[in-house]
Parts: structure tokens; C-alpha cells; sequence
């Protein structure tokens, strides 16, 4: 799954040299109805999106998964303002991100010298939390199963 990966999107997608964290416009994961979207990318060894906004069958199936997930606009917005009139479709920025969970609150520094902002985001919940630690659904259960 990770070698084709994103490949509808961009051809020139490079699965073997994609970053820790991947981002993306809006409505991401929009059709993705299949856990296999998920899964992909986590094969591809990327275990966070950033992303305007989810379709809310794909959130649920990250979720499920242990794929993190957070909703940035602003995040989108400024890489568009910044990219928007470049035609190359997968890039490395340079920027920096940070995500605090516990503060729900992200924190981008757009590239070496750039501007740095924060922004508050949708709050973790802890039984959110806990199932992305465990591994996912199947691995959560798996260990509430074994507690009885």
C-alpha cells in the first residue's frame, strides 16, 4: 500500500521519501469510505495529516486506525498563499510545525526565519487519545478485553 500511496493525487509522489507528517487542502479523505486509506498512509510510515478539514468517514477510520489527524485552516491557507502559484504538487516547505495536544494548540514557524504563529485546534479527547496509543480500535479492544 505504501508504494502507491497518494499516487491518484500526484504521480510524482515519492513514497519512499515522504516526511514524517504529511498536509493537504480541505475535505481530506473526502470518498475514502474503505479503511485502506488509512492504512496507506500509515504504511507509508506517516502518522499525522494536517489538513483544513476531514470527510467524516475517513476521521473516523484514522481514528480507528491510530492515524492522527488535525484540522488547521489557517495552516492551509498560508501554504496556499505562499505555494499557490507553483504547480508542483507535493513539496517540502521547510516550515515547522508543532502540534501541543494537551493544549490543543499548534504552533508554525513558515520556514527558517519566517513568520511564526499560533492557532487553537480541536481538543484530543482522552478516549481519542487512548486508542491512537494503543495502536488503534482493534489493539484497544484487545487490551480492554484482557482487564476482565
Amino acid at each position: 500500500m505504501a508504494e502507491v500511496c497518494m499516487e491518484s493525487h500526484d504521480k510524482s509522489f515519492d513514497p519512499l521519501s515522504a516526511k514524517a507528517t504529511s498536509w493537504s487542502g480541505f475535505n481530506f479523505g473526502c470518498g475514502s469510505s474503505r479503511e485502506r486509506a488509512a492504512t496507506a498512509i500509515l504504511a507509508k510510515k506517516i502518522p499525522l495529516v494536517v489538513s483544513g478539514s476531514f470527510g467524516n468517514i475517513f476521521s473516523r477510520n484514522s481514528i480507528n486506525n491510530a492515524l492522527l489527524g488535525v484540522e488547521v485552516p489557517k495552516f492551509v491557507q498560508r501554504l496556499r498563499e505562499t505555494f499557490g502559484n507553483d504547480r508542483v504538487l507535493t513539496r517540502s516547505t521547510g516550515w515547522k510545525f508543532i502540534w501541543d495536544v494537551r493544549r490543543s494548540k499548534v504552533m508554525v514557524t513558515e520556514g527558517e526565519g519566517g513568520a511564526t504563529w499560533s492557532q487553537k485546534v480541536g481538543e484530543l479527547p482522552p478516549n481519542v487519545q487512548d486508542l491512537i496509543a494503543r495502536g488503534g480500535l482493534g489493539k484497544w479492544v484487545k487490551h480492554q478485553s484482557s482487564l476482565s
